[in-house]
């Protein structure tokens, strides 16, 4: 269950960092709202995951990138999309520590891709790449 626990510890870092947007949430329906309302999405894209240490009760490291896709009206300049990029860097800063459970997940960088336009919104993706370790459970 430490792969929910990963998804919620980021999730939560999401909902702390205060974009002040409505947010699409992964796996569920979702209606843009209107045209000129800006809104966000997100998507865990775990990587990888290898052996940290061996044994029953060893550690495994997983690895991976949690997406937020800024969705802003066309025509709406650079500023508040660029603002909430800014959000989102300042919470999610590398070496954060993001704990839900007892589940940690490690913040190790951030970065952004170019403000383009996608199905009629402005869109720009945010990728906070993370790592945690999980405990093998002694069986």
């Amino acid at each position: 269950m430490s792969e929910v626990k990963i998804n919620a510890a980021l999730v939560q870092g999401l909902a702390a960092a205060a974009l002040g947007l409505t947010i699409a949430p992964e796996g569920k329906n979702f209606t843009p709202p209107s045209v000129s309302t800006p809104w966000a999405a997100w998507f865990n894209l775990p990587a990888d995951t290898q052996v940290a240490s061996l044994g029953v009760g060893g550690n495994d490291e997983t690895v991976g990138v949690f997406q937020v896709d800024l969705n802003y009206p066309l025509n709406d300049g650079t500023a508040n999309a660029l603002g909430a990029v800014q959000k989102l860097r300042d919470y999610f800063v590398a070496g954060r520590r993001l704990v839900y459970q007892g589940q940690c997940v490690k913040v190790e960088r951030v970065t952004r891709n170019n403000l383009r336009p996608v199905d009629g919104w402005q869109r720009i993706n945010v990728s906070i790449y993370y790592s945690a370790y999980i405990t093998r459970p002694e069986v």
